[in-house]
């Protein structure tokens, strides 16, 4: 997973100790998972159409295409954003509110990117799924809030 790389990474350039990274990579780990089981449970609670088969259905544009393979199942919320969110309110409690990185995940490919702090990039993974056409701006939105949410119940969470 590429929030998994991005918590490795952190975990390596702050030097951490074995039970400084045991215990990141567990709430990380758990967030994710959770994240995953809400999103899921919301998407077919709600059952919403993806836009493109909104567009080529119901618009008529029988030939519209998304950026990005579609998936099969329910649109909203979105997952890459909900389970986004909840990686990036782990790691901020974590490393802190305002700390910066540059993710080397697909450097060799894409190139480096660079964020101002932890919400960035969880933000960024949302948008991109609109831009792409298969997630509509609400369901990015909304899924934004509810990985930040998963994220800080795993936050009270006790681990030491």
């Amino acid at each position: 997973s590429h929030y998994t790389h991005i918590a490795t990474q952190l975990i390596v350039e702050n030097k951490f100790t074995l039970d400084q990274a045991a215990i990141t990579y567990a709430k990380h780990g758990i967030a994710l998972n959770e994240a995953n089981i809400s999103v899921f449970k919301a998407k077919y609670t709600h059952n919403l159409i993806r836009p493109v088969s909104y567009i080529r259905n119901v618009m008529g544009y029988s030939t519209w295409n998304t950026v990005i393979g579609t998936p099969a199942h329910p649109e909203y919320p979105s997952a890459h954003a909900t389970v986004g969110a909840a990686s990036s309110t782990v790691l901020e409690n974590i490393f802190g509110k305002n700390y910066s990185f540059t993710d080397r995940t697909h450097e060799n490919i894409h190139g480096a990117r660079s964020y101002n702090n932890l919400k960035e990039y969880a933000s960024e993974a949302a948008w991109s799924r609109v831009l792409a056409g298969i997630h509509y701006k609400p369901s990015a939105d909304v899924a934004l809030v509810q990985g930040e949410k998963v994220g800080d119940l795993v936050n009270k969470m006790k681990f030491r």
